[in-house]
């Protein structure tokens, strides 16, 4: 043990602080989720400098500098916070220290505004994370790559789900809003809980995916090497020649020669609709 008191002191308040922070990432690790919290910039959580966005727990601290963010809570609830501002949340509470914040909550949800802050209450109107529009649902999410599948993950829910359809290498890496039906299949990569066909995909924001891939253990980019088997296996082989028919000779053809010719004319025929159908090239991504 140090002899010099000063020196003692300073040891003990460090070895309290590690303490600290090893029970606080022990806690956020065993507590489940209660949201997400996204920005077009970077913001600090729990005094960590965040880009793009972040999972929240009961009584995480949010603060903002230059840009500003928005809490989801999977109960539906939402906070935009101003740049500038720093709130502290909780599944059914608010606490804003400073700054401007809007609310979209339900009357139950509890809130505690300093004297340096303002906040904006906006009608609550329940979950939106899937709602029904013509038969389909919607789910909206970062959406990312992973072992051949496309997942997205709902900001609001935090369910995984495995997207299929048309124009998803484009939007690998983004924030999407997907719309579309339910499908019977089983995921075919975990942590996908259900399948999902897309009809259509709008991108929310380009970026700010990377943690999401990492919890997911997954990709914002689609490796080069991926696409490479399915682009080899769609490439047409050239088309055989048909054999040319063998002239008759004078002395006259027996039955198996004639049948013979017709089956090379007939086979020149197949081969050159295949060659056709193999020669389309599709326009889909």
């Amino acid at each position: 043990m140090p002899a010099n008191p000063a020196l003692r002191i300073l040891t003990s308040v460090v070895a309290r602080s590690v303490l600290s922070s090893l029970l606080f990432s022990a806690v956020a690790l065993a507590a489940p989720a209660i949201g997400i919290v996204t920005a077009s910039g970077h913001f600090n959580v729990e005094g960590s400098q965040v880009w793009g966005n972040a999972t929240l727990f009961d009584g995480t601290m949010v603060e903002t500098s230059s840009a500003s963010s928005e809490l989801d809570l999977r109960n539906g609830v939402k906070v935009q916070l101003a740049a500038g501002s720093r709130a502290r949340i909780w599944q059914n509470r608010l606490v804003l220290e400073k700054g401007t914040a809007q609310l979209t909550a339900p009357v139950s949800f509890e809130t505690r505004v300093s004297q340096q802050a303002k906040l904006i209450r906006a009608p609550f109107k329940g979950r939106i994370a899937m709602q029904a529009a013509q038969g389909q649902t919607a789910h909206t999410g970062c959406m990312v790559y992973k072992d051949g599948h496309y997942l997205l993950q709902d900001q609001n829910t935090q369910d995984v789900i495995e997207i299929v359809g048309r124009d998803l290498p484009l939007n690998v890496g983004n924030r999407v809003e997907v719309r579309g039906g339910t499908s019977s299949a089983r995921p075919g990569v975990a942590p996908a809980t259900s399948v999902m066909n897309a009809a259509s995909v709008t991108v929310v924001a380009q970026g700010g995916c990377l943690s999401v891939a990492a919890t997911l253990d997954a990709r914002t980019d689609i490796p080069a090497a991926a696409a490479a088997p399915a682009a080899a296996s769609a490439t047409p082989l050239p088309p055989t020649p048909s054999p040319s028919p063998t002239p008759a000779a004078h002395t006259g053809m027996s039955t198996g020669a004639k049948i013979g010719i017709v089956a090379a004319i007939g086979g020149g025929g197949a081969g050159a609709a295949l060659a056709l159908a193999g020669g389309k090239k599709s326009t889909s991504q």
